[in-house]
């Protein structure tokens, strides 16, 4: 695959074939916890982390203060791997506003608009403004080793952000801010679990040309292999380029061929657009049960309707994540010890809580604001 193309994936992260059901040795995959001990006990302890995660999620940030009195007129270049996705836009607006309103940090934001060498010429950029710090979002860090050593030698901190793995600093990163994808995926495990009472067949589609994939699509896989080892679970790998022309054929080949197989998991909301399609088109709405990340405004509505076949939203929340990505600026400028894992707040909404969806403000759908009080409070002047 082009280098373009796999940076072009990256989008599709946050955006709202071919096949293998294998697992490539060299992504990064969570590993499985001890098996429960029997099929009960697995039913029992995957409605428990059903049930926590249907509430609002609490704080779980940092408790360590960082001192940001000194950062005034420091610089940050911000990558984005494309501004033109409103999520990502609203992350580079938020952060330039918390870094700009609480120490006086300049984010100088780079738009790559999914294109490696636009990225690389953000690295370029920070290296000759003599940048104090670089965030590079949803672009895989194995592309920008030599960037990274590069920008390093310089004296320049470097953070990855939404690459999946809380604390995962494989290419020389100082530090890493990242919704854990590896908990989305086994909360996508539990509910298969718990909603199937330990008979479920499913299919995950992972999209293993975005960098979160693996570690969520195994996590889903060993949760529902631990929980529930008489559940039969497969995979499929449908990239990019495939997802509008692949997946709908895919739900439906699926939907006809083995019915028994109800529970369809694309990875992400872009994923799961086509396939819902497909199953209104089917008419298989009652039949089949699709769940997947993001709580796309626009998407996660159609959970009220049964004809769409969407039983299943994990979100996270993207305010939170803002604030989290500025906490950890200030702590690498500061020289403070990065925070391995922010556990930004996720959520699940199903029918049991889809009333609570309500409006445009999708924050207020997880009912937690929290944060907005426990950073600032974090952020010391001396």
């Amino acid at each position: 695959m082009k280098k373009a193309v796999v940076v072009l994936a990256a989008v599709a992260l946050l955006a709202a074939g071919c096949s293998d059901e294998s697992t490539p040795e060299s992504a990064a995959t969570p590993s499985a916890g001890p098996v429960a001990a029997d099929a009960s006990a697995g039913v029992a302890e995957a409605q428990k982390a059903v049930d926590e995660y249907r509430r609002p999620p609490t704080w779980q940030g940092p408790s360590d203060p960082v001192a940001i009195g000194g950062l005034s007129g420091k610089k940050v270049t911000y990558i984005s791997v494309s501004n033109s996705i409103p999520v990502l836009k609203y992350w580079s607006d938020k952060v330039t506003e918390l870094l700009q309103q609480h120490a006086g940090v300049q984010l100088n934001v780079v738009d790559a608009k999914g294109s490696v060498d636009e990225a690389n010429k953000g690295f370029e950029q920070a290296i000759a403004q003599k940048a104090d710090a670089i965030v590079f979002l949803a672009l895989p860090p194995s592309l920008f080793q030599q960037q990274i050593t590069r920008a390093k030698a310089a004296g320049i901190k470097v953070i990855s952000a939404q690459t999946g793995i809380p604390g995962k600093l494989d290419a020389g990163q100082d530090a890493e801010v990242t919704f854990d994808y590896v908990k989305v995926g086994e909360i996508i495990g539990d509910w298969v679990v718990a909603d199937s009472q330990g008979t479920a067949k499913g299919l995950v589609i992972s999209s293993d040309d975005v960098p979160a994939s693996q570690p969520q699509a195994q996590g889903t896989l060993n949760e529902v292999k631990r929980l529930c080892p008489a559940c039969d679970m497969t995979m499929k790998d449908v990239q990019i380029p495939q997802w509008e022309t692949s997946i709908g054929p895919l739900f439906q080949t699926t939907v006809n061929s083995d019915p028994t197989r109800t529970y369809l998991l694309p990875l992400y909301d872009g994923q799961a657009l086509p396939g819902l399609g497909a199953i209104r088109t089917a008419g298989a709405g009652a039949r089949v049960k699709v769940g997947a990340f993001n709580a796309t405004p626009g998407i996660v509505e159609q959970l009220k309707d049964p004809a769409s076949g969407l039983k299943l939203e994990v979100g996270g929340h993207n305010e939170w994540w803002a604030y989290a990505c500025a906490d950890q600026i200030f702590r690498v400028l500061a020289g403070a010890t990065p925070i391995e894992n922010y556990h930004v707040g996720l959520r699940i909404f199903d029918s049991t809580n889809v009333a609570e969806i309500q409006g445009e403000d999708e924050f207020a759908w997880y009912g937690a604001t929290d944060y907005r009080t426990e950073f600032p409070a974090l952020w010391t002047k001396s």
